[in-house]
């Protein structure tokens, strides 16, 4: 458990800014805009209806503060969002990770649901390190409705909206909040935000912000479109974690730790995020970023090892990371998955050591990996809950062929 060494961050250097990612997978999701199977499509409304994507918002934060509770915390997120869409009218089309994907016959009623939702979640008494807040955005419009699909443009920009949004926001696009401008519904106002670009659509949109009543108002800018991860395809996720950083928290004094944190928190995302890292994140000693291909994902592993060693550390320290890589399909609520298991591997890893997931692994088979090749190391324990996860090392050339 690392909620002490979260609140003795906070103490000495402030609450780390999680930086905005587009946040944030796992082999069996499916990607958001590819296609959404049901096995009850005579109960989904039909032509012009208002599409709604929710996500939790910095779930890395939220997995490293709980860990073994997340999943208690997530499921009753999802009891309170359930309840909701049903009294409104919601149809759930799918639920993968921490998102929903849900449609209604009506804007007015998802805009009610929607609302009524943010309340329930800002009411619910959360841990107290760790309080969960939601993003929403929705989008009215005609989806194609085919034979176990549900696809089109609407439902791209729907979960485009949702992805920009931040924690606790619910945003609109025109078409939608043109639609509650002409109507009257208590406690509910729209401010408009301008213009923002949606990654992978070519002309800007026009997005609105629900201002309800007894509930946060002021959020920052929506995200830009370089903070903007594909929907689609696979993508891998790495996560650095400081090794020991928890014994050096009570043997050093505040003024040293806190110097050696916002060394690391300056070094580590740079890092990452000058080899193509995207959804950036940090919370405490744990730094989170998405790639594009797990080649590049590798390479950017082995940066911040290096990185961390070469590095002129504060009073003479010397800290050490262990990474983990995971790979899986893009989409709305795939990153609290994917963070699931990276911790996991992190877990198992020693300082220096880079763990790979199954899947990432098999996705680099064959690959070129210049310096660098993979070693089978089977089943690994993990330090805190002791549990079994499958694992496969980076290591250098020099090293894997020195141990055969």
């Amino acid at each position: 458990m690392r909620v002490g060494l979260q609140r003795q961050l906070d103490a000495t250097v402030g609450a780390p800014n999680a930086r905005p990612l587009d946040r944030s997978p796992a082999t069996r999701l499916r990607a958001f805009s590819d296609a959404w199977e049901y096995p009850w499509m005579a109960r989904l409304p039909r032509g012009t209806v208002t599409l709604l994507f929710t996500d939790v918002d910095h779930s890395t934060d939220l997995v490293k503060r709980l860990q073994e509770r997340y999943a208690e915390v997530l499921a009753r997120h999802r009891e309170l969002l359930r309840a909701a869409f049903t009294t409104y009218g919601g149809t759930e089309v799918d639920t993968q990770g921490d998102a929903f994907f849900v449609v209604f016959a009506q804007t007015r009623a998802a805009v009610e649901a929607a609302v009524a939702a943010q309340r329930s979640l800002a009411a619910e008494r959360w841990p107290e390190e760790a309080r969960l807040s939601v993003r929403m955005g929705m989008h009215t419009g005609e989806p194609y409705l085919a034979e176990h699909r549900y696809t089109g443009i609407a439902v791209h920009r729907a979960a485009r909206i949702c992805s920009i949004g931040h924690g606790g926001q619910v945003l609109l696009s025109r078409a939608a909040a043109g639609i509650v401008d002409d109507q009257e519904i208590p406690g509910v106002g729209l401010r408009d935000l301008g213009e923002h670009r949606l990654k992978d659509f070519e002309r800007p949109e026009r997005i609105f912000q629900l201002v309800v009543d007894r509930l946060p108002a002021h959020f920052p800018p929506p995200r830009a479109i370089a903070q903007q991860t594909p929907l689609t395809g696979t993508v891998t996720v790495v996560m650095a974690e400081g090794r020991r950083m928890l014994r050096l928290m009570h043997e050093l004094p505040p003024e040293q730790f806190g110097a050696l944190v916002a060394h690391y928190q300056r070094l580590l995302p740079a890092v990452l995020e000058e080899h193509g890292g995207r959804e950036l994140d940090v919370a405490a000693d744990t730094v989170t970023a998405a790639f594009a291909s797990p080649k590049q994902a590798a390479a950017a592993a082995a940066a911040a090892h290096r990185a961390v060693a070469e590095h002129e550390w504060p009073y003479a320290l010397k800290p050490e990371i262990s990474v983990g890589l995971h790979s899986g399909e893009a989409g709305v609520g795939w990153v609290g998955p994917a963070v699931v298991r990276c911790a996991e591997l992190c877990d198992a890893a020693e300082g220096g050591q880079t763990f790979l997931s199954p899947v990432t692994a098999g996705l680099l088979e064959g690959a070129d990996l210049g310096n660098w090749s993979l070693r089978d190391r089977g089943e690994v324990r993990t330090r805190r809950s002791g549990e079994a996860v499958r694992a496969y090392e980076l290591v250098a050339t020099s090293v894997s062929a020195s141990n055969e």
